[in-house]
């Protein structure tokens, strides 16, 4: 059962640990990596050049409803830290003069320095167009803002990151927390202080952040930079909360609803003479309904997490910026079960555990180069306990790998060119252990469990042992300039060579480019990407071996069963974005990714466990749009919908499978994946407004509408799955799953006490209509797992500054 003393004990050491590792790494690690973060500085004069000091300095960006606000020193200067790339229109106040309003683009970490000349008057000066749309952009990226990941309704944070990154077109959701990104599986970067991290963090991997410690994020899914590998999905480049730029502020809160799902958590930062700040956030969740269920009357679901992040920014001098990152998590929680399981007394636990550091500094060489030196190493060790009841088999599991790299990059912008060079090396060192044996054949013939597999009873179980250690390194250079007024170019080539499972290589050239009509608000952009992704590193040891093999029904008949390659994809993206008079903003794009070694791996018969494979190729193709419409009047909102197909040609190679019903995907055999969504929608409706005496009240309504995945299963079996509970959330005529409608509704208020402190209140519901649906069902590769009923929660949170 979940124990969370013993979590804390092993969290104590993990701490321990992490610490060491971290203060060695500052020691003794020199290399470099792009932190992903802007700075603006600037100084505000008079037309006699004399400093306006006390003079207000407003930054803000309409679209993703950020806003700061400072004052400028005795010496008239400013300096904004910690800005994600983007536009952002900066106005200045100062008494006895004009305000002056200006647009500033951000789209690299070279200081921008501003000389900023207000006039006398009191007629406002402005240089912008207020324009929704970046017009020097050509790339699909979309931007989610503190308030929007502050109000996501939940009682726990275990999956919030994944509920928020969904909203947005061109993503479909699968059970636990699994994401997929325009026909790629997982194959999602994330991207923290210009630290890169690879591995899956869905709910049955890792543990996955920690919400609080996100100030924003953007997600590009189109014309990923050269910058950029190991992931060909998507990237997502987490801005953290720092303390550099705030007083002392602490956050307590508390979170409660159904199925005893709760959360504490705090977090807590400042800074010391803005230039060393620290945040630490820390969170403890837990709840009986941890995973989406393989049965829908929730059978032994139970879980709970422990996380602790923190972050130290330095600026020792105006040249310098030093950041250090660590985070420890461990996660605990039972296996889901079916009836028979339950009956029979399975009690199947899986344990999670991962700690991470990282160290970067910054450079400024001169006004217009600046590098960057960077070391990180991310840890993951993962148990599957099994039980004495275990039916119709018994599997247990210890596997551990960890990363340690080393990132380097300079950023030089000469005569209207922005120039990025880098290079990445990562030590890869996965251990795996994996046991498995059949516990009753007759429910495993049942099943359909293979004659291969039958043979390993508990008195001569499945062994397998393995350890490898590999490596993956990788070089880019990229350009971003304008050849004609207007026309923006972005073009890279990267170079990847990964050795695990096997050695492979590639070249990968990135281009893209945007036109802006000005007069009209549009941007019109294009794109040809080529990407190169390793399999995933859980299990990839088991899933390449020669035991696997010999259970594979890809091998001999269907030419299957070669050694996993990395995937490689070609991927072409049109589209572009329209600001309606600073209303909305509506983006549209039609893409088409055309993949080799296609990655798609799957669920190990009804455990958490989940082995890398991939098909021979495929192709992914879809039309997706975004409508954002900017807080206006206290309202907010956004719409999306994407419509995509998604086809697959056998055989595969690598996984580890059970039984036969695969065989009739032969060599150059076309079969739909289960994570073919063909219609995916989302939409989401914000208002807040000041109430006298009670301070301010918000709410939030957002619902998401998915078509329904394939079954992809034998007819012969179909009969058997029509009589499995929740069989009627299943068409069975189209075989597919039912398509299903969710919406939730989220109401809070900010109540000022005094005014150093701030206590908010928060309700929610999720799914309010309480529609039964399901993310899958009876599919081969990714098995049965149900959405979840009505969910009710409450927040209460004390905000102290």
């Amino acid at each position: 059962m979940f124990c969370l003393g013993t979590l804390l004990r092993r969290k104590a050491a993990i701490v321990s640990g992490s610490l060491s590792f971290a203060l060695l790494a500052w020691l003794s690690i020199n290399a470099c990596a792009q932190i992903q973060q802007a700075t603006i500085n600037g100084v505000v004069s008079d037309a006699a050049r004399a400093r306006v000091p006390n003079a207000t300095v407003q930054l803000s960006n309409t679209l993703a409803s950020y806003r700061a606000t400072l004052t400028t020193d005795a010496e008239g200067a400013f300096t904004f830290n910690n800005l994600p790339y983007g536009a952002y229109d900066l106005r200045i106040e100062a008494s006895g003069f004009a305000p002056l309003t200006t647009r500033q683009t951000l789209r690299a970490n070279v200081p921008l320095a501003l000389q900023l000349t207000l006039n006398v008057g009191a007629t406002s000066a402005t240089t912008t167009i207020n324009s929704l749309v970046e017009s020097d952009n050509a790339s699909t990226t979309h931007a989610l803002a503190e308030e929007f990941i502050r109000r996501t309704p939940g009682a726990t944070s275990s999956l919030n990151v994944q509920r928020m990154i969904a909203t947005l077109p061109g993503w479909m959701t699968e059970n636990n927390g699994l994401l997929h990104v325009r026909g790629v599986d997982d194959g999602v970067l994330y991207v923290i202080d210009g630290v890169p991290i690879a591995d899956r963090l869905d709910a049955l991997s890792a543990s996955n952040f920690d919400s609080d410690m996100i100030r924003s994020f953007s997600v590009t899914t189109g014309n990923i930079a050269a910058e950029f590998g190991g992931r060909s999905g998507a990237v997502i480049q987490i801005q953290p909360r720092s303390g550099l730029d705030a007083p002392f502020v602490a956050q307590v809160g508390t979170n409660y609803g159904s199925f005893n799902a709760g959360e504490v958590d705090a977090s807590f930062g400042g800074n010391v003479k803005r230039k060393l700040g620290w945040f630490v956030t820390s969170a403890g969740t837990k709840s009986n309904r941890w995973l989406d269920p393989v049965d829908p009357r929730n059978f032994n679901n139970r879980g709970g997490a422990l996380k602790l992040n923190g972050r130290v920014d330095w600026h020792p001098t105006t040249r310098d910026i030093v950041i250090v990152n660590g985070s420890t998590n461990g996660t605990d929680f039972h296996v889901t079960n079916t009836d028979e399981q339950e009956e029979a007394g399975q009690r199947q636990r899986q344990q999670l555990r991962d700690h991470s550091q990282s160290f970067s500094w910054q450079r400024l060489l001169n006004a217009n180069t600046v590098t960057n030196v960077a070391a990180f190493r991310r840890s993951v060790h993962a148990e599957l306990i099994g039980s004495e009841n275990d039916t119709p088999l018994f599997a247990e599991q210890d596997r551990q790998h960890a990363r340690l790299g080393a990132l380097a990059s300079l950023t030089t912008t000469r005569s209207g060119h922005t120039l990025k060079f880098g290079m990445e090396a990562t030590r890869l060192t996965p251990r795996e252990w994996f046991t498995f044996a059949v516990t009753d054949p007759d429910e495993a013939e049942e099943f359909e469990i293979s004659d291969a597999a039958l043979q390993f009873t508990r008195a001569n179980p499945f062994v397998f042992r393995g350890a490898r250690t590999g490596s993956y390194v990788a070089a880019f250079a990229q350009d971003s300039f304008s050849p004609l007024r207007n026309l923006t170019v972005n073009a890279g080539l990267r170079f990847d060579r990964s050795t695990l499972p096997v050695t492979s290589h590639q070249f990968s050239p990135r281009v893209g480019v945007v036109y802006a009509l000005p007069r009209t608000g549009t941007a019109l952009r294009a794109s040809f990407n080529r990407m190169f992704m390793p399999p995933q590193l859980e299990n990839l040891l088991l899933a390449d071996s020669k035991a696997a093999r010999a259970l594979s029904p890809f091998v001999d008949e269907n030419t299957g069963g070669a050694p996993i390659k990395p995937e490689t994809m070609s991927a072409y993206e049109i589209g572009f974005a329209q600001d309606v008079k600073g209303w909305f903003k509506l983006d549209v794009a039609y893409w088409d990714r055309e993949f080799r070694n296609f990655d798609d791996p799957n669920v190990f018969f009804n455990t958490t466990l989940i082995f890398p494979n991939s098909v021979t190729k495929g192709f992914a193709r879809g039309l997706e749009a975004r409508l954002d419409v900017p807080l206006r009047k206290g309202w907010s909102g956004y719409v999306s919908y994407t419509n995509a197909r998604v086809l697959q040609r056998g055989p595969i190679n690598g996984g580890l499978f059970l039984t036969d019903e695969f065989a009739e995907i032969g060599n150059g055999m076309p079969f739909i994946p289960d994570h073919d969504q063909r219609n995916v929608g989302a939409f989401g409706l914000m208002h807040s407004r000041r109430i006298n005496k009670l301070g301010e009240w918000w709410f939030a309504l957002a619902g998401r509408h998915e078509s329904g995945t394939p079954l992809e299963v034998e007819d012969d079996r179909l009969a058997d799955l029509r009589d499995k509970p929740g069989a009627k959330l299943v068409n069975f005529d189209r075989q597919r799953v039912k398509p299903w409608t969710v919406f939730d509704f989220s109401t809070g208020v900010d109540w000022l006490r005094r005014d150093r402190v701030t206590v908010s209140l928060q309700f929610d519901c999720q799914n309010f209509t309480n529609r039964a649906f399901a993310y899958n069902f009876g599919n081969p590769f990714e098995g049965t797992h149900f959405g979840h009923p009505r969910l009710v929660s409450g927040k209460l949170k004390f905000n102290f500054r």
